[in-house]
């Protein structure tokens, strides 16, 4: 594929041949796995994964957000659910995940070869990159899957349409692999994450950094993962895991805001980071929401209605007027991520009440109610601690894990996938009032296969997604 013998600037396996050594000799010792590895997160950081689009789109294109009457003309088609395969944007993000997965091969493929260093520590270290590599390649292809094929639950036996699955890379081979079903994509992203948490049991790692995969963070996407595949025993033990490890804690009431965006706060799993240096400028995440910015994205009252007003989460919205003349007034700004001087803002990938929340949705779904409500009224009660505990059970429980999924991962990129998965309808808001009816489950709301892709590899010529042929 396209994705796969090409990169950015900043991509190890984009070098000129007449002044850089050849790719594959790139990765022949310990300090080649370390720059390797340093690559695939810089990859991650682009605009087109999780430097924006991972985050905005799902939100975009559910009922947390809407393209503004006064915008910059970006993300307008994904808004009005009128993309075409000619889209530039899922094209570019398309190959922007590819490349990463092409990057992860590389390090996997070439690692075992450092990992018999003599150095017990330069071994330990090399087997911990290969791991990363590993969970990092799992998380690109359920996040290719989650954007370009349907849930799991979309047919019964999960046998249709998933991704392609380029388990390895050959920059001398353009590679074609057709698309495997839901359900052989599912059990590849779980083989990748097993793997990787064996590999850090194995090295016996110590490696604890929220700017890399570790142990608990690979166990932390296994439970999402498993979730999103209803594996309902499988989604509570890995979080369980997770959250038992005493690793990580709950921000205070107080902090949930203030420290949001700190890098390393205490309940953050995994995250991409941004320095000053990285700087992505009017590519940033925030340049979306800042009204110092494009500030396209506003958020819809739809979602602002479901905080309580003493909730603290609602710290995350501010209702003012959107900047230039014309625009709405008044608009819900949305300020989760405001930083448009440095771009210094790290984007939150996982985080410990997510985990929580995963808790409660699996123990929900098993019959372990009172189980499922301590784990939620953690968030719950985190939120607002002068609220009542959750007492509700059956359907109405469930019900209310969603809704809280809804307020505590708002903006985060999480909120089209819930809809998807549980199969839920939705009215997805635009500019002016108006709306369009989402009927789900059905085509409309995952992207299109790029053409350009249709047209370089014959072995999925013939698999575009429903309603884009």
């Amino acid at each position: 594929m396209i994705a796969l013998v090409t990169g950015c600037s900043k991509d190890f396996l984009n070098q000129d041949p007449k002044a850089a050594t050849e790719t594959r000799h790139a990765i022949k010792d310990l300090a080649g796995l370390r720059a390797a590895i340093n690559g695939v997160y810089s990859l991650m950081q682009n605009e087109n994964y999780y430097g924006r689009a991972m985050l905005l789109l799902p939100d975009l294109r559910g009922d947390n957000e809407y393209i503004s009457v006064l915008n910059s003309n970006r993300y307008r088609n994904l808004d009005q659910f009128i993309v075409t395969a000619n889209d530039q944007y899922i094209t570019d993000s398309w190959n922007q995940l590819y490349a990463v997965v092409a990057n992860a091969n590389m390090i996997i493929q070439k690692g075992p070869a450092v990992i018999l260093a003599p150095s017990v520590a330069d071994s330990t270290e090399a087997v911990e990159i290969v791991a990363e590599a590993y969970a990092v390649r799992g998380l690109v292809f359920f996040d290719i899957a989650r954007l370009y094929a349907q849930a799991y639950n979309y047919t019964p036996d999960a046998s249709h349409m998933g991704i392609p699955l380029a388990t390895t890379t050959d920059v001398d081979v353009v590679q074609s692999p057709s698309r495997s079903s839901i359900k052989d994509t599912y059990a590849q992203i779980i083989r990748d994450l097993n793997e990787s948490i064996r590999l850090f049991n194995d090295s016996k790692s110590t490696a604890f950094n929220s700017g890399r995969i570790n142990l608990y963070s690979a166990r932390a996407l296994l439970a999402r993962v498993l979730l999103y595949k209803g594996d309902w025993e499988g989604a509570e033990v890995a979080a369980s895991q997770v959250i038992s490890s005493n690793k990580y804690s709950l921000l205070a009431t107080d902090k949930v805001v203030s420290d949001f965006n700190q890098t390393g706060n205490s309940e953050t799993i995994f995250e991409i980071i941004n320095t000053p240096v990285d700087n992505r400028s009017t590519d940033a995440l925030s340049f979306m929401f800042s009204q110092t910015g494009y500030g396209d994205v506003l958020a819809t009252d739809d979602i602002r209605g479901i905080y309580n007003d003493k909730d603290v989460r609602l710290g995350f919205l501010k209702r003012d007027k959107r900047a230039g003349n014309g625009g709405e007034n008044p608009a819900n700004i949305i300020t989760k991520y405001k930083d448009v001087t440095t771009f210094a803002e790290s984007i939150k990938v996982m985080r410990l009440a997510e985990l929580y929340l995963i808790r409660a949705e699996a123990l929900a779904r098993l019959g372990r109610e009172e189980d499922a409500r301590q784990a939620l009224n953690n968030i719950v009660l985190r939120a607002n601690p002068g609220t009542a505990p959750v007492t509700a059970g059956g359907k109405a429980l469930l019900d209310t894990i969603a809704l809280e999924r809804r307020k505590e991962l708002a903006f985060e990129g999480h909120r089209l996938f819930d809809l998807a998965r549980t199969g839920t309808p939705f009215v997805k808001y635009l500019a002016s009032n108006r709306t369009i009816t989402v009927a789900l489950p059905g085509p409309k709301i995952i992207l299109p296969i790029p053409q350009r892709e249709l047209d370089a590899n014959p072995n999925i010529r013939h698999q575009q997604n429903e309603g884009y042929n």
